[in-house]
């Protein structure tokens, strides 16, 4: 086993198939990402919007035969449904948690993905005999993240990657590294707190600018016509342990947005941009903590 692959179970996922006919046309409707773009060896990271073009979820979605699946948050699946179902109507299409239910793992470390057997580029869908998966899959945002692999929620998953290397290690480790990166997860951008754009969709290959109408996809646009973000999330880094999520950070006085994720000396938040541009770098603090602000070189400056 290599310190350097780590593996984690993620129980906060779930997996919501979508069935039917009419499904590549129903979700295309519906999210904003190109669902013509998902195949057989492609897997897409996409968002789900209210009318307002705010984020109710992001998702993983991938092909299964005459099905396609979602990897969502838990804690959003009942409503998730409950929505698509609301989007219905005459759509020939059936909404609902797998039976039986599959369960999602994440994998990361220098030689991951290339110990599964996956080529390197995000969205790739692999051979996943290596692992035993059902699906093992790069992650589509960077490929710095790591692979995520879908499996029986019966089979005993940490166990046949520690066979093939992987060493078993926690939630908070995996939050840890996704922080690190600058990105985002259901659990800060969820629930309508900001627009795709600001979670940096755009450069996490979550949104396609010409496939046509999706709820919220308006204000998405317009958005984009616009050319200038007020706010966006960064990643963020602490003199000492960050306090929870939501506390402000500030610059001599002035709010700057935010704090929407913290672990340890890590965190992200959601900042006003212009804001940041007029505030002096050792003034940034979030509480009494003083707060470095990062750009990731995946996100343009």
């Amino acid at each position: 086993m290599t310190e350097s692959w780590k593996a984690v179970v993620l129980l906060d996922r779930k997996i919501v198939a979508v069935r039917g006919t009419d499904r590549v046309k129903f979700l295309q409707g519906l999210m904003t990402n190109d669902i013509r773009r998902l195949a057989p060896d492609r897997a897409l990271y996409a968002g789900f919007l209210t009318g307002q073009g705010k984020l109710l979820c992001d998702a993983f979605v991938l092909q299964d035969g005459d099905r396609i699946l979602i990897d969502i948050a838990t804690t959003v699946v009942e409503d998730f449904v409950k929505r698509l179902s609301a989007f219905k109507l005459r759509a020939a299409v059936e909404i609902g948690e797998t039976a039986p239910a599959l369960a999602v793992a994440a994998v990361w470390g220098t030689g991951a993905t290339a110990r599964l057997k996956l080529d390197s580029a995000e969205g790739v869908v692999g051979n996943s005999a290596v692992a035993e998966a059902q699906y093992a899959f790069v992650d589509p945002r960077i490929a710095a993240l790591g692979a995520r692999l879908v499996y029986s929620a019966d089979f005993p998953i940490e166990a046949n990657l520690a066979r093939i290397g992987f060493a078993s290690v926690t939630a908070a480790d995996y939050a840890a590294h996704r922080l690190a990166l600058g990105i985002a997860d259901t659990a800060e951008i969820g629930g309508e707190v900001c627009y795709p754009l600001e979670a940096n969709f755009e450069m996490l290959h979550g949104v396609d600018f010409k496939k046509g109408c999706y709820v919220g996809q308006e204000l998405t646009a317009r958005m984009k016509l616009k050319g200038e973000l007020r706010k966006r999330i960064l990643p963020v880094s602490g003199s000492a342990p960050l306090p929870r999520a939501g506390t402000p950070v500030t610059a001599d006085g002035t709010e700057l947005g935010p704090l929407i994720a913290a672990s340890g000396t890590q965190g992200l938040a959601l900042l006003r941009l212009d804001r940041l541009a007029s505030a002096k770098e050792d003034a940034i603090r979030v509480q009494d903590v003083q707060l470095s602000i990062h750009w990731p070189n995946w996100l343009p400056h």
